[in-house]
């Protein structure tokens, strides 16, 4: 655990859940960049520093902070930046951006945050934050867990990204905001517009008939939604075989209906059109809320790990990427 006699100021993220049994502890702390790790924070975090919160918050809410045993996204850094400096405040801003990119590579929920000083080793926490009780994640990814290869991809990927949101790359960044608010979102049409109207137009087209032709070639139109080494329910169910080609035409219709003001078709919400989980039967809407959820996320990544930046700088660079795929 990290110790300082002088004072520090420290952010928090609660993470909700490692991938047990297969998830290697004693990798923790983990560092990501400097001044941020992953910890086990327990110590730093007693549950009796919050208990006097419960009756105004609730224990629901308040479940991250009185755990017992709690790990979380953690930044320390000096307070000898002054109020109103522009460093100050890119550094108060920081640790969403990290953990922005770790909802990328593995979507969860956010359980609220916590922001304080840390003087002598002991931490004082002036400020903290809960989720709305109605915001949730995609069925497909309410199971997902951080694992390993998680974090070691954050820490892989974070220099290209701090570089992609700190520059005029506006046709990432811009997809990169819409995919975060899809999960501020209570209501499945606002975060299907901000994915399917909004982060979609941003990487691919603002034209509906470019956009299909260039998912598929991006992505291979054989890649699986559904993919069994992502999946912790394939532990329980069997795979899922859809891929994106079975998939895309519908997810494009939904998305076009919603952003016109137009009635879906009721075909999309018949439960038998859908697929098993482990809480019961989803309909086919909640299928193509995963799908689309899954070819955002995955294009971001395929930029990133490719190093592809380059050509999302602007509509004009990405049209000319598209025209040199043939699409």
């Amino acid at each position: 655990m990290y110790e300082s006699k002088e004072s520090i100021e420290v952010q928090l993220i609660p993470l909700e859940r490692f991938a047990e049994p297969i998830f290697d502890f004693s990798q923790l702390p983990f560092g990501i960049t400097a001044g941020v790790q992953v910890e086990n924070v327990s110590s730093l975090m007693p549950p009796s520093d919050f208990e006097y919160m419960e009756p105004d918050v609730g224990r629901w809410k308040m479940r991250s902070f009185n755990s017992t045993v709690k790990f979380g996204l953690v930044h320390r850094y000096s307070l000898s930046i002054h109020d109103g400096d522009p460093i100050r405040l890119e550094k108060a801003e920081f640790l969403n951006t990290v953990f922005a990119l770790l909802r990328i590579i593995r979507p969860h929920r956010r359980l609220g945050g916590a922001s304080g000083t840390i003087s002598d080793g002991k931490a004082q926490f002036n400020s903290l934050t809960w989720p709305h009780d109605s915001l949730d994640v995609p069925e497909g990814v309410k199971l997902f867990s951080v694992r390993n290869k998680d974090l070691m991809e954050l820490r892989n990927l974070l220099p290209t990204f701090l570089n992609a949101m700190r520059g005029p790359n506006w046709p990432f960044r811009m997809a990169v905001q819409y995919y975060y608010m899809g999960y501020e979102q209570n209501d499945w049409k606002a975060r299907y517009l901000s994915w399917g109207s909004s982060a979609l137009h941003a990487l691919y087209s603002h034209k509906d008939q470019k956009i299909i032709p260039r998912v598929k070639k991006f992505l291979g139109e054989a890649t699986l939604i559904y993919d069994p080494a992502e999946y912790p329910e394939f532990e329980f169910l069997e795979p899922n075989p859809l891929t994106i080609k079975d998939i895309l035409e519908d997810v494009n219709e939904v998305r076009h209906d919603i952003a016109h003001g137009d009635r879906i078709p009721d075909r999309f919400f018949t439960v038998g059109g859908g697929r098993p989980t482990l809480s019961g039967f989803a309909n086919y809407l909640t299928v193509l809320d995963d799908a689309l959820s899954f070819i955002i996320r995955e294009t971001l990544l395929k930029i990133l790990r490719e190093n592809l930046l380059e050509h999302f700088k602007d509509r004009h660079r990405y049209t000319q990427y598209w025209k040199s795929l043939g699409v």
